[in-house]
């Protein structure tokens, strides 16, 4: 009878059951649970022994090698080399999913119903938990879009105004109206409930042409309005800190709003014009402006001579503001609104002068975002502090091309006339807005020709508007 060759090693290799599965197809099969020396067939008792002891080491050093491959991951996802990798994986996609976003896409606000685009809401922060702001002028073309603004943050906001120079009610909003800063009882009472921890001062009479012929009537709101409203902040932070109210809050800062119109009509050297620039004011508008820049100035002197808390101050100095809420039934408004209602209903497009005078336009979110910046901006230092900037883009423009570029968006048929110069009125306007850039962090987001193009759509849509309603009515 034949003899099979013996074995080399005095190892039986394991034979599967099926003399057709292979041993690979036979490990697959059985769970390492269910694998016992009985389960298999080997060719004697110490084969059977010597195979099942070698097959526990090598199970053994499987497992030790899964188990150390899992130590490493853990002892690596401690080191800080791991912190640093995921940091800049990190990184990278934020860079990537903000290189996606669009900056004309609306946002939904916090408060309010007002959805802004980023580019509009740009540096600002979310608002701290009780913060709250009054606005003063809060109903008027600039304050609306402060309030939106503030509100679409998640701040708390209350608006006194009298109604002088616009109706732009915010139902978001706590309302004081009419109310007058000239009057000390109008301005919110201290202790009973109000808090507030931020104020910003637009009320004003603002126009340079009337101030020519109402000097008298600048001089009691713009100075002696404005120094009531200093006053008043003075008076609640003492008493915010004689109080037992745990919720009351300080008043931290006030931005009111000055003007170009303070730099006059400057030598050409200066231009463009920065913030260290001589007064040269030519109207009343603009010596009130100034001076009231002066009480600011005065505010943050007295109260570092005293304990306790202490607001800094901001005097913004807008150059030429345009934009959606312009009145433009308002013989004073800014020049644009002017043009683009002329050439709306195919009226004559008056220009005073030559037109070849310079200005910077500024679009309004963009003046807006400049006052929110300016406000929250945190001061470093134990006293109060006082500081002006302009808000401008930094280019202009002559009148007579902005009075092309108004027919050319109104798609008007609409003439240019030349009236006679306008009293008070300046040549040359051009900004230098590094200062503003540096210190506030703030530049303008949206050009002239672009915020012109806003401007024409809004005006446009309130024309439609106003004709459904005419039309409605007459039904």
């Amino acid at each position: 009878t034949m003899k099979s060759p013996p074995s080399t090693d005095r190892f039986h290799p394991i034979k599967a059951k099926s003399s057709e599965e292979k041993p690979a197809d036979f490990f697959n099969r059985y769970h390492d649970d269910d694998i016992s020396p009985s389960s298999l067939e080997i060719g004697g008792t110490d084969d059977a022994e010597e195979a099942w002891s070698d097959m526990q080491v090598r199970h053994s050093q499987e497992e030790g090698s899964t188990s150390s491959l899992i130590e490493r991951g853990i002892n690596f996802a401690r080191s800080s080399k791991f912190f640093v990798i995921a940091a800049v994986a990190i990184l990278f996609l934020l860079i990537f999913l903000l290189s996606k976003i669009d900056p004309n896409v609306a946002v939904a606000p916090i408060r309010g119903e007002a959805y802004l685009t980023t580019n509009e809401f740009a540096g600002i922060r979310i608002a701290k938990p009780n913060e709250a702001v009054l606005v003063t002028g809060g109903l008027g073309f600039i304050g609306s879009h402060v309030v939106d603004l503030l509100l679409h943050r998640g701040f708390s906001v209350t608006i006194l105004d009298d109604e002088s120079n616009g109706h732009n009610h915010n139902r978001f909003a706590k309302e004081l109206v009419p109310h007058d800063i000239t009057v000390v009882g109008d301005l919110p009472e201290i202790g009973e409930g109000s808090s507030f921890t931020h104020v910003v001062h637009l009320a004003a009479a603002i126009s340079v042409a009337e101030s020519m012929n109402d000097p008298e009537k600048y001089e009691r709101i713009n100075y002696g309005g404005s120094k009531k409203v200093f006053d008043w902040i003075r008076n609640y932070n003492q008493n915010v800190s004689h109080s037992d109210d745990d919720a009351a809050t300080f008043i931290h800062k006030v931005t009111a709003a000055s003007s170009a119109a303070v730099y006059g009509d400057p030598d050409p050297a200066l231009l463009p014009l920065r913030e260290t620039a001589p007064y040269g004011g030519k109207s009343p508008y603009a010596e009130t402006k100034f001076r009231m820049e002066g009480l600011m100035k005065d505010f943050v002197e007295e109260q570092n001579k005293h304990e306790g808390p202490k607001a800094s101050a901001v005097a913004l100095r807008f150059f030429n503001v345009f934009g959606p809420r312009q009145d433009p039934k308002n013989p004073y408004s800014g020049v644009i609104s002017l043009f683009l209602e002329a050439a709306l209903h195919e009226k004559d497009i008056t220009v005073l002068g030559d037109g070849e005078m310079t200005r910077d336009f500024v679009y309004v979110k963009d003046v807006a975002r400049a006052i929110v910046m300016s406000l929250l901006q945190e001061s470093t230092d134990d006293e109060a502090t006082f500081d002006n900037f302009n808000v401008c883009t930094g280019k202009s423009i002559t009148i007579n091309t902005l009075a092309n570029q108004v027919r050319e968006k109104m798609k008007s048929s609409s003439q240019i006339k030349h009236l006679a110069p306008r009293d008070g009125d300046i040549r040359e306007s051009s900004c230098n807005s590094e200062k503003a850039a540096k210190g506030l962090h703030f530049t303008s987001t949206v050009s002239q020709e672009d915020g012109l193009k806003k401007t024409a759509v809004w005006f446009g849509e309130q024309s439609t508007d106003s004709r459904e309603r005419k039309l409605h009515y007459q039904s």
